[in-house]
């Protein structure tokens, strides 16, 4: 209801509202509660909408850093057995340089052992030779 402004302060006539005022605010009022239950409803909708963006995006996220993971992880284990393979190779080589190097070091120890027992014999059989000549009279 709404009631008469004095007219002290109004200057003016009072006048009443008649029902079909009262109507029209009524309507306006029912246009005004409506717009916010549609403002409500859309913003209830956008919200929704944002939950299952975020989810959406979560998810992706986290798909995408496993895949990420595994990729990476992937060439880790490349990368390792790559190492292996030229660590065995590099250790069958010097596997082979090695027993290379103890054949030769036994080679040449071996020639030295014969050629020195060689001469050193060669001097006993010298030595054997000028006595015998000595105690048969042919030498000096």
């Amino acid at each position: 209801m709404i009631l008469p402004v004095p007219v002290a302060q109004q200057g003016s006539p009072v006048r009443c509202a008649t029902v079909e005022d009262l109507a029209r605010v009524r309507e306006r009022l029912a246009k005004v509660e409506g717009g916010h239950d549609n403002l409500r409803d859309g913003l209830n909708t956008l919200s929704v909408q944002f939950a299952d963006l975020r989810r959406d995006l979560t998810r992706a996220v986290a798909d995408n850093a496993a895949q990420t993971r595994r990729e990476i992880m992937a060439r880790v284990d490349d990368l390792t057995d790559t190492a292996t393979e030229r660590d065995t190779e590099i250790s069958a080589r010097l596997a082979r340089i090695e027993g290379g190097l103890k054949l030769t070091s036994w080679v040449s120890m071996t020639f030295i052992v014969l050629a020195t027992g060689l001469l050193g014999w060669g001097q006993v059989g010298d030595a054997a030779w000028s006595f015998c000549k000595r105690a048969f009279g042919y030498g000096p």
